[in-house]
């Protein structure tokens, strides 16, 4: 095999054409850069300096094949360093890509631990999956995702994670509603009523659906879209019922809604920021784990 060693004995031989420099260069003595010569020529099977006439010192002139050898060899050293260089800066976070599965609801909690993260590793990329929880766990197990919000339930024994939030699940209202003033609504009691409701990709969606089923109807689904201010904006029209997460009835116009907690059952909006058990992570991840960490500081990883 091809030693680099070898090779940068003669470059630096080729630039200060004096085996007394390079040897005080190398730290090596003037021997052992005449041996690792004869060895680079050995092993490439070419002679690559000029040989001296008898009784003449030897002289750091290139043969035809030896210039060639040369300007290869400064490729070669020159890809080597290049690779040092690359191992350097992606450890020390000055290059690298974080792969974060987003869904649409609850990207904002993400918003300042995201802002802290660029700031300190502004070299980093940040490449967004933005789907549901169940597209972001497949994602997970594809390997086409270093880490991703989930909402439970999830497989504790394949994912680390980190609990971002809870929040109990909420029937929205107009405030003009009859039911505005309840305390509490069970799901059967929606039977009759049009829902506006969030796509199949979304894990809540599944939880819902399932939920209505357990309790032995079919809801009424006249709409589905991602976006949850278009859901409630679609109540405020009169077109149906949405049930969401607190965080988001919290943000609405009281004067205009009225959020009541779903009762039996009792659905909880559980998400937790969660990577791959087992997987080697790189120093790009790790550094959004300790930003996670910071945000959530009563929120520890399994």
């Amino acid at each position: 095999m091809l030693s680099f060693k070898l090779l940068r004995c003669f470059v630096t031989l080729v630039k200060t054409k004096s085996f007394t420099h390079t040897a005080d260069e190398l730290h090596l003595t003037q021997p052992t850069i005449s041996k690792m010569l004869q060895q680079l020529e050995e092993q490439l099977g070419v002679q690559l300096l000029v040989k001296a006439e008898s009784g003449r010192k030897r002289q750091i002139e290139l043969t035809e094949i030896g210039e060639r050898i040369y300007q290869h060899a400064l490729d070669l050293l020159q890809t080597q360093q290049n690779i040092f260089q690359e191992i350097e800066n992606y450890q020390a976070l000055k290059t690298g890509t974080l792969r974060l599965g987003v869904p649409p609801l609850g990207a904002q909690l993400l918003t300042p631990a995201l802002f802290d993260y660029h700031q300190q590793w502004s070299k980093i990329e940040l490449s967004f999956l933005e789907v549901g929880s169940r597209g972001i766990e497949q994602a997970l197990l594809n390997n086409e995702l270093d880490v991703g919000v989930l909402l439970q339930p999830f497989d504790t024994n394949i994912f680390n994670a980190i609990e971002l939030c809870d929040y109990p699940l909420m029937v929205l209202l107009r405030r003009d509603s009859l039911w505005a003033t309840r305390t509490s609504i069970r799901l059967e009691e929606l039977q009759q009523q049009s829902f506006l409701m969030f796509p199949e990709n979304f894990s809540l969606n599944s939880i819902i659906m399932n939920a209505c089923q357990h309790y032995g109807f079919e809801p009424n689904i006249v709409c589905k879209t991602s976006q949850w201010n278009l859901l409630a904006d679609m109540v405020l029209q009169r077109m149906g019922i949405a049930l969401l997460p607190q965080y988001y009835t919290n943000m609405l116009d009281q004067h205009l809604f009225a959020a009541v907690p779903l009762q039996q059952p009792h659905i909880r909006w559980h998400l937790f920021m969660a990577w791959r058990k087992n997987y080697a992570i790189s120093p790009a991840v790790q550094a959004w784990i300790k930003i996670m960490q910071q945000h959530f500081p009563h929120r520890r990883p399994d």
